[in-house]
């Protein structure tokens, strides 16, 4: 397995793992599926910001990504500048093979080099793999949002988990 950046090349295999994640409701909270035009705008946003899009390539198939942005807005709220938020999918047929560590390894790295201190999770309550996870790479819940999202007839809880970098 390799970790890269993302290209153009990549955006229907990355929108099929974020729209993986829809169904079960505890991870993306949208009811309705990305399309490959708006990955690839998501994409060439993150590019032109200077944040990256990783994505695990095995055997020249893109099965995992991973990414992170703006924490609360930071070109408004300048104060929020070192901290950033993170998100990172798995295609179910690669779950449990260290995909996951691998993409937030290189994540990470990337965070510290642009000198980044925090990096914050935004976990569904009802999702605990991703919670355990999120432990296990040394993040510590800082809060919860009781009922804050609504997706498939189901009010969510948001865990905020927050790694020092």
């Amino acid at each position: 397995m390799r970790i890269r950046d993302a290209a153009l090349a990549d955006m229907a295999a990355i929108t099929d793992i974020f729209n993986q994640a829809i169904p079960d409701g505890n991870s993306e909270w949208t009811e309705q599926l990305h399309t490959v035009d708006e990955r690839a705008s998501w994409w060439q946003g993150r590019i032109a910001t200077d944040r990256p899009v990783l994505v695990a390539d095995r055997d020249s198939a893109v099965v995992g990504v991973a990414s992170y942005g703006d924490f609360r807005d930071s070109t408004l709220r300048e104060g929020y500048r070192f901290v950033c938020e993170h998100s990172v999918y798995v295609d179910r047929e690669a779950r449990g093979i260290g995909v996951a560590d691998a993409l937030m390894d290189e994540l990470c790295e990337r965070a510290r080099a642009a000198g980044l201190r925090r990096m914050i999770g935004t976990i569904d309550a009802a999702n605990p793999a991703s919670l355990t996870f999120h432990a296990r790479r040394g993040f510590v819940e800082v809060g919860r949002m009781p009922n804050i999202g609504f997706t498939f007839d189901t009010w969510r809880t948001m865990v905020l988990m927050q790694l020092d970098l």
